[in-house]
């Protein structure tokens, strides 16, 4: 006795590979495009880039992390700092808590005489993206034309799609205002 079967598809195994061939092109699309945005975030395109200077903030007795900036030229024009894309790499020598790196900025971007407004604005958008770092970790900033991202050593962390804060991240250092001119001269190549 035959059983009867309830089919949902009546189709031929030669349909079915046809079908299988038709839908497969637009899958693979579709996961190529996902792959190329993932890979363009997470590309770490500042380690084909040329440093500029390199410099070690201390405190007291303790390295607190070394700075390197990179250019795709290796050339920091102070006349032009935003003509460029520049990558800050920061390596840890201490152990630092999110709160205090969020702490530290927004005291930096004070200094700078950035507003109130923009500073709570500001860290409460970092506080998004950033997480505490311990000794031997790496935070990289690359700022372009369209903003900053973050990278915790090769690992994509986040947009900053805010220019004025993008930049501002970066005068923390760069700024001839910074609280840190010693470091600033070595990070631009003025030795």
């Amino acid at each position: 006795m035959k059983k009867n079967r309830v089919r949902f598809f009546d189709f031929s195994l030669f349909e079915f590979f046809i079908l299988l061939g038709l839908l497969m092109p637009l899958f693979s699309t579709q996961c190529l495009a996902q792959n190329t945005i993932a890979d363009k975030q997470d590309y770490p395109v500042w380690e084909q880039w040329k440093t500029v200077g390199y410099s070690t903030l201390k405190w007291g007795f303790w390295d607190i992390y070394e700075a390197q900036l990179k250019t795709p030229s290796g050339l920091y024009d102070v006349d032009k700092p935003i003509d460029t894309d520049l990558a800050l790499l920061i390596d840890y020598r201490r152990k630092i808590s999110k709160k205090r790196l969020l702490s530290a900025t927004e005291e930096q971007w004070a200094h700078l005489g950035v507003s109130r407004e923009d500073r709570k604005r500001w860290i409460q958008q970092l506080s998004k993206i950033w997480k505490g770092v311990r000794e031997g970790d790496r935070l990289v900033f690359v700022l372009s034309a369209s903003g900053g991202r973050f990278y915790f050593g090769k690992q994509f962390l986040g947009n900053i799609d805010d220019l004025t804060l993008a930049r501002a991240f970066m005068d923390i250092w760069l700024s001839e205002n910074t609280a840190y001119p010693g470091l600033r001269r070595q990070l631009i190549g003025q030795r």
